[in-house]
């Protein structure tokens, strides 16, 4: 039993060479794993982990790398650059005073300014014929032109009418001097005759009755008989005597004709 209770003790061997020194200290492989609660003591406080450097470095990459949300264009409009507001402003004012150099005709102004005056012409030249067509032209000796009675056919005071069928007209020769009387009715325009026993002019169609001079009698005739105006001239064609309201004139000395003018008519005086 002694020997049991003996410490393991190592023997020393014996040999020629020396001997391996045996430490006393055992190997971490074979040292007893403790706690980490045991190597503490129980009055410490444990203290938080130190963050690592390396992982805050790339925790900030992380953050720069990360894209960052753009700003709303209106945003960025709606504030000017402070500096380029006073330039602005600046090229406006030159802009302002410095006259605009006149400009030339253009080519659309050019073809417009053709278009309108070859429009302005054909008008014209329209309107010219239309007028010249419509207005009438009686030559010399027609009726609505003039016509030439010599003085000698010229009836005497107060005697029977001459009728003039180519200017359509009575020359007639009463008190109050000579006159020329259109040969048309002023009622229906029916042709009237003069009645030598009656002294009147009578119209067939309706009845209508008119004096020596064209007055009204009687019938349904609105107004007087119509006249022409007429000049009297002498052989080398001055007038003597005009008649140009419808109004008799006396029968000049020296008359050589009476010039009627069929075209100018004048209204006889209404009777109602």
């Amino acid at each position: 039993m002694t020997e049991a209770m003996e410490p393991n003790v190592p023997k020393k061997q014996t040999g020629a060479g020396p001997q391996p020194e045996v430490s006393s200290s055992p190997s971490p492989a074979q040292q007893p794993k403790v706690p980490p609660a045991a190597t503490k003591s129980e009055g410490s406080v444990a203290k938080p982990a130190a963050p690592k450097p390396a992982a805050r470095a790339e925790g900030g990459a992380a953050e720069s790398a990360a894209p960052k949300p753009a700003a709303p264009a209106g945003a960025a409009a709606a504030k000017p650059a402070p500096a380029a507001a006073p330039k602005a402003a600046a090229k406006e004012k030159e802009v302002e005073a410095t006259p605009e150099p006149p400009k030339g005709i253009t080519r659309r102004e050019f073809l417009n300014y053709v278009w309108g005056a070859s429009m302005a012409l054909f008008l014209l030249q329209f309107g010219g014929i239309t007028f010249l067509f419509a207005m009438p032209r009686f030559r010399a000796g027609e009726f609505g032109g003039l016509i030439t009675v010599a003085a000698s056919e010229v009836p005497q005071m107060n005697a029977t009418p001459v009728a003039n069928n180519i200017g359509k007209f009575w020359l007639v020769h009463t008190d109050a001097g000579i006159n020329a009387i259109y040969r048309v009715c002023t009622h229906l325009g029916c042709l009237y005759f003069w009645s030598e026993a009656a002294g009147i002019f009578a119209c067939p169609c309706h009845g209508s009755q008119f004096k020596l001079d064209g007055t009204y009698i009687a019938g349904p005739a609105p107004r007087d008989l119509d006249r022409f105006t007429f000049q009297v001239l002498d052989a080398n064609g001055n007038v003597l005597a005009a008649s140009t309201d419808g109004q008799p004139v006396p029968l000049p000395p020296g008359a050589d004709r009476v010039v009627v003018n069929t075209g100018q008519k004048i209204l006889g005086k209404s009777i109602f």
